[in-house]
């Protein structure tokens, strides 16, 4: 289907889907300690996040010693990786590299380039799931790191945990593995953290307060992993890289996991009503646990086209497809009457 969409009528909407963000405000008492704390930002925060860390390893069942936070799930997974880069000097490598599953997030590149890293990317398969065969396959002398993203960002696909352990088991000594769970909270059948990090001292779960908790412009996340691996990373942390807003949310969305499981049922909810209106209206959507869905090949980047050019902003990725993000119930109609003027004017 090619159109010119830039005459569509009455559709300048202000749907901001491209970000993966929250489709709902913070908590209300996470709201009132934020305008409180708002009198003491002339204050440094904590010089490193000790505090914040304490209240993520208490919630998780873990020592201290086993998370790192930093400023977002990004923030950690940069540490992550200069540790990478780190052994990979150590090792006597030259030109270390990092393997992943391609399109993935777009701050993967970035930081690579910023570390010195060679970014090796390998393609989804064609139901956008990440082929854990073809990353090992991609590991060679120079790697130093593996990341997985299980929801995988773009495409929502996840990787059979028993599979994932035996990735980890078979890939080098020297090689250490990222396992991004941006989107853990929307999954359907999470794997088993205490396993995953009790089985593998190369491995790093990165998690993050930006999506499922909704505290996406206050910067803050964590990873999880054996101790040994954890201090590595720890020594990366940049001081004052949690801000006191952050540390003040974090313990109160920690304490609120019912309102927690509430927001991801109403987000699984909506992205049932949304992957069924792009099935009947354009294409089925990929398969995704996120807070987002995925339409691919030239269909998606079509549909990308359409709510672009009507005001809705999407993730578009260039030939693969576009990526929505799954808003509130205002969202999904704004996306439903674009669809339905697009179809009628066919």
């Amino acid at each position: 289907m090619t159109l010119d969409h830039a005459w569509l009528p009455g559709l300048r909407g202000r749907g901001r889907l491209n970000l993966n963000e929250s489709a709902y405000g913070p908590l209300p008492e996470v709201a009132r300690e934020l305008r409180a704390q708002m009198s003491e930002v002339n204050r440094y925060p904590e010089f490193l996040p000790d505090r914040t860390r304490s209240v993520v390893a208490t919630h998780l069942g873990v020592d201290d010693e086993s998370v790192s936070v930093g400023a977002g799930a990004t923030g950690v997974i940069t540490q992550a990786l200069q540790d990478a880069a780190r052994r990979g000097l150590d090792a006597g490598i030259v030109d270390p590299v990092m393997v992943t599953a391609i399109p993935t997030f777009d701050g993967y590149p970035i930081i690579a380039t910023m570390l010195g890293l060679r970014f090796r990317g390998m393609p989804l398969d064609p139901a956008g799931r990440v082929v854990l065969g073809d990353l090992r396959a991609a590991v060679t002398a120079d790697t130093v790191a593996v990341v997985i993203c299980s929801p995988h960002n773009p495409t929502g696909t996840v990787v059979d945990e028993q599979e994932l352990h035996d990735f980890i088991d078979d890939l080098p000594e020297h090689v250490i593995v990222v396992l991004d769970e941006a989107y853990i909270e929307f999954a359907e059948r999470p794997p088993d953290l205490m396993r995953l990090i009790g089985t593998h001292e190369r491995l790093l779960v990165i998690r993050t307060f930006s999506k499922a908790y909704g505290l996406a412009a206050l910067r803050v996340g964590y990873g999880v992993g054996a101790q040994r691996l954890v201090g590595r990373v720890r020594e990366f942390e940049m001081p004052f890289s949690v801000g006191p807003l952050a540390a003040a949310a974090v313990p109160l969305c920690l304490s609120r996991q019912d309102e927690l499981t509430r927001r991801v049922n109403a987000m699984r909810t909506e992205r049932a009503k949304m992957a069924a209106l792009l099935a009947a209206s354009w294409r089925a959507p990929v398969a995704g646990e996120g807070n987002f869905l995925f339409v691919g090949g030239p269909a998606g980047v079509e549909l990308g086209s359409v709510l672009a050019s009507c005001g809705v902003l999407v993730r578009s990725y260039r030939s693969d497809g576009v990526r929505i993000t799954v808003g509130d119930d205002a969202a999904t109609a704004e996306i439903g009457a674009v669809l339905h003027t697009v179809t009628a004017t066919v």
